[in-house]
């Protein structure tokens, strides 16, 4: 994302305020998912029987989820990067809000950081 914004200010299409901002939000949100996925590190580690490969898929609506946290927030990862780009649609938000929902009941995140990502990202 970052270095997209960069090549659109070289070529004129944005200027310097829009890709500085553009730049901080990325960091902001990569430190809020690196502090997600350290917590999951530490709660999977206590986990009795917690194994690192992907064996069980969950189907809902046309749209496969992975059961590992991991694979969640990769997904997670790119659709918020998408909608930060400008692609808003409906299908993105309902399967932003789908991911963060199985992320919440597998305990991978807790209610605080559920409730500041969907009020940041996927509220209506």
């Amino acid at each position: 994302m970052k270095s997209d914004t960069t090549k659109k200010f070289k070529k004129g299409l944005i200027n310097a305020a829009e890709r500085d901002r553009i730049h901080n939000n990325s960091d902001t949100f990569r430190l809020e998912l690196s502090d997600y996925i350290t917590q999951y590190k530490f709660k999977s580690k206590s986990i009795k029987g917690y194994e690192t490969s992907v064996t069980k898929r969950q189907v809902g609506r046309g749209v496969y989820f992975y059961n590992d946290a991991k694979e969640l927030l990769r997904k997670l990862t790119l659709i918020v990067g998408k909608m930060e780009a400008g692609n808003t649609s409906i299908e993105m938000r309902n399967t932003g809000q789908s991911i963060l929902d199985a992320l919440l009941k597998s305990k991978s995140i807790n209610k605080g950081q559920y409730q500041k990502l969907v009020n940041k990202y996927f509220k209506i």
